[in-house]
C-alpha cells in the first residue's frame, strides 16, 4: 500500500533562498507517518497509552531536488517490518511529477516501563503486515 500525504512549503521551514531547508524534510517524513499510522487506525497516542514507544533508530534522505517556498509536496509512503520490533517507513517526495528526494526512517518497538526493546503488539503488527509492500 502506497500512502499519500501533501504538504505546503511553509516560509519557515525555507532557507535564504527560499527553497525547502534540508533539516525540514525530517519534519515532513514524521507527519507522513503520523497521518500513514492514523489513517490505517492506529496513533502514536493509542500505543504510547498502551505502553510502547517507538523511537527512530535509523534515518536516510537522499536529496534529488528542491521544493520552494508554497510549493505542494506530495509525501509517498510505504512501510516495511524489518523484525518483530523494528518498521521501515520508505518515503519518495514529489514537487508536481519531480522527485526531490527518497528516504527512509526506521522505528524500533520499546517497552515505555523498562525502555528495552520489545516485540510489536500483535495487533498493530497484523495491521502493518497487511498495508506493507
Amino acid at each position: 500500500m502506497v500512502h499519500k500525504c501533501e504538504i505546503r512549503v511553509r516560509y519557515s521551514d525555507t532557507d535564504q533562498m527560499k527553497r525547502l531547508h534540508h533539516g525540514a524534510y525530517v519534519d515532513y517524513l514524521e507527519v507522513a507517518r503520523i497521518e500513514m499510522l492514523r489513517d490505517t487506525g492506529f496513533s502514536y497516542a493509542q500505543l504510547e497509552a498502551q505502553g510502547y514507544a517507538f523511537p527512530v533508530i535509523g534515518l536516510n534522505i537522499d536529496y534529488q531536488g528542491a521544493a520552494s517556498f508554497d510549493e505542494l509536496v506530495i509525501l509517498e509512503t510505504r512501510i516495511q517490518c524489518t523484525s518483530p520490533v523494528r518498521i521501515r517507513f520508505n518515503y519518495e517526495l514529489f514537487v508536481k511529477e519531480h522527485r526531490i528526494a527518497n528516504a527512509s526512517v526506521e522505528l524500533a518497538c520499546i517497552n515505555l516501563e523498562t525502555a528495552r526493546p520489545t516485540r510489536i503488539p500483535k495487533d498493530f503488527l497484523a495491521q502493518l503486515l497487511a498495508i506493507s509492500s
